[in-house]
């Protein structure tokens, strides 16, 4: 049998702090329902495959391994022997220190892409 009103009026009612902290358990249970079923979808697409590394990217990692290149300078102070640069038709070419300086002035043609120390060969 439904309560009457007046059993209703009579039956203590939780404090606020009560209800707010069941607003908050609900919200948080249906924020994992949510997750869990996010984090499922995105599991369940395959993966796309890496870029294959083009032949400038592979010739640009060999060179600056090769002749001992940075993009930044050296924190040492070494001072480098040589230069990488991009000439104006895209290829990558090992020149002197100078003439690289000179693509980076805009006084000679070509991009500065990386400062070397030099080949590991040179060392000997």
């Amino acid at each position: 049998m439904p309560d009457s009103p007046t059993e209703r009026l009579a039956r203590p009612t939780p404090p606020r702090v009560v209800l707010r902290a069941l607003d908050v358990v609900k919200g948080l249970v249906l924020g994992a329902v949510v997750s869990i079923g996010l984090a499922s979808h995105v599991q369940a697409e395959p993966a796309a495959p890496p870029p294959a590394a083009t032949p400038v990217d592979t010739q640009l990692a060999r060179l600056m391994t090769d002749h001992r290149c940075s993009t930044t300078g050296f924190a040492d102070g070494s001072i480098p022997a040589a230069s990488l640069i991009r000439t104006p038709a895209g290829e990558l070419r090992v020149v002197s220190f100078a003439r690289g300086w000179a693509a980076h002035e805009g006084v000679s043609p070509g991009e500065l892409v990386a400062v070397c120390l030099g080949s590991r060969g040179e060392l000997r």
